[in-house]
């Protein structure tokens, strides 16, 4: 049965019908209102198709957010790195003051230095800021002004460009079992140094290196990736010389479940970052530059740099 034969049977019963409950009503006159009826309910169906298959108007968008001012209202650190293009922290700040113009920031801990001078770009990188464009952790600005007692202050341009950039260029892994991994850190160049080091007692140990220091055996691996390492170390044991951009020399041991054997890495590094951590401890962040290998019996390493 086509559209047209279904639409005719239809009016017919209507009709019927309605001659049933009325018969004084001229059969025409209900033909007539009965096809009325049917094109509106037709129209009706029509357009709720339309409503099903046109897509929905998004909502409103987001009410455009000033990111500065949401890291001042918010007291969010953040970055300052060396370079526009590159990877490694210069600087870490607050910001201040957030003015039409200019960006006031307070340095709170310096790592490196910063190499830009005025009227260079600069890019700045912050935990992620949900905005109408979805979220962004970084910008880049012109430094105006580096100024304070000791240069403490940084002036910025309002930014000029804001991205979601990766923070890390090594995925990092968090170590849950402590018994798989054992170090040794000494507080020296391993280029320059001459320690012989897989002879040496360490600077610091962690896991199995110190069953007779209770002290050293509380300290423990946090993370590990192929750029570096994090590690808890007890206050009490941490050397004097060690500070953010000592260089260190580490002897790592990775369990090998197919060899059923600890395996040793060397690895040259260089310490990027320490924090309070838990109550007594203290979270150093490690980054390799070079890595070691063992000469024969001599005992002698041989270093390469990344």
């Amino acid at each position: 049965m086509n559209l047209q034969d279904l639409i005719s049977s239809a009016t017919d019963a209507i009709t019927e019908l309605v001659q049933g409950l009325a018969p004084s009503i001229p059969p025409d006159t209900v033909r007539l209102a009965g096809g009325a009826l049917l094109g509106a309910l037709a129209l009706i169906l029509l357009l709720f198709a339309l409503k099903l298959l046109l897509p929905r108007k998004k909502g409103r968008p987001a009410k455009r957010v000033n990111v500065p001012r949401t890291l001042q209202q918010e007291g969010m650190s953040v970055d300052v790195l060396t370079d526009p293009k590159g990877n490694r922290v210069a600087a870490r700040c607050v910001v201040t003051t957030v003015a039409s113009s200019k960006i006031k920031c307070e340095i709170i801990e310096r790592l490196e230095e910063i190499r830009a001078r005025e009227g260079d770009t600069v890019a700045c990188v912050f935990a992620p800021v949900k905005t109408s464009l979805g979220a962004v952790n970084s910008f880049t600005a012109k430094l105006l002004k580096a100024d304070g007692p000791d240069r403490d202050r940084l002036i910025l341009s309002v930014p000029t460009g804001y991205a979601q950039i990766s923070r890390r260029k090594h995925a990092r892994k968090r170590v849950a079992d402590q018994q798989f991994i054992r170090i040794k850190l000494w507080v020296e160049e391993a280029y320059t140094s001459d320690i012989a080091f897989p002879d040496a007692a360490p600077h610091v140990a962690v896991n199995s290196f110190a069953t007779e220091d209770a002290a050293q055996s509380a300290n423990a691996v946090l993370n590990i990736s192929h750029g570096g390492l994090g590690l808890s170390i007890r206050n009490e044991v941490i050397p004097e010389n060690c500070a953010p951009g000592s260089q260190v020399t580490i002897n790592l041991f990775m369990f090998s479940f197919r060899e059923k054997t600890f395996k040793p890495y060397w690895y040259a590094g260089e310490i990027r970052s320490m924090h309070e951590g838990r109550p007594g401890f203290t979270r150093l962040g490690i980054e390799f530059n070079g890595s070691g290998k063992l000469l024969g019996e001599t005992g002698s390493l041989r270093w390469d740099r990344f």
